[in-house]
């Protein structure tokens, strides 16, 4: 009788990768949208712009907004196709790790994700770096 082989992967830390990396890439669409939608046409009557700066300062604070939502965005993609990747090549386990660890830390910088995105992404790479695959009975 044939035995089917299963190939073993860190079920649960990849879930909770693919969900801080989801977390993430929404929380920053949520950000750019705001950013082209809402803050350049906020009225800024109290704002001094800096000396040299002949733009609104609803430009200024959207293009700050928005280039931090789209270093997130990117972050976000990044530990959202590094857990897909997980999933169909877990005997890469390390360099999916690694890459979903460096950018939820990286992605905090671009908002992370309302936080429980940078985290879960943390904590789950965390968890497959040092998930270790039960060894195989003896025969």
């Amino acid at each position: 009788m044939a035995q089917k082989t299963v190939t073993e992967y860190p079920n649960v830390p990849s879930i909770m990768a693919l969900v801080g990396g989801a977390l993430i890439v929404l929380a920053d669409v949520f950000l750019l949208t705001i950013s082209i939608v809402i803050l350049p046409h906020l009225n800024y009557t109290n704002f001094m712009p800096p000396h040299g700066y002949t733009g609104s300062p609803g430009n200024l604070a959207a293009g700050f907004v928005g280039a931090l939502s789209v270093f997130g965005l990117v972050c976000g993609t990044i530990v959202l196709l590094s857990a897909i990747m997980l999933r169909f090549k877990p005997s890469q386990r390390q360099t999916w790790g690694i890459l979903i660890l460096v950018f939820s830390i990286l992605s905090f910088f671009g908002f992370g994700g309302f936080i429980v995105g940078s985290v879960l992404g943390i904590v789950g790479s965390i968890m497959i770096l040092r998930w270790k695959p039960a060894p195989q009975p003896q025969q």
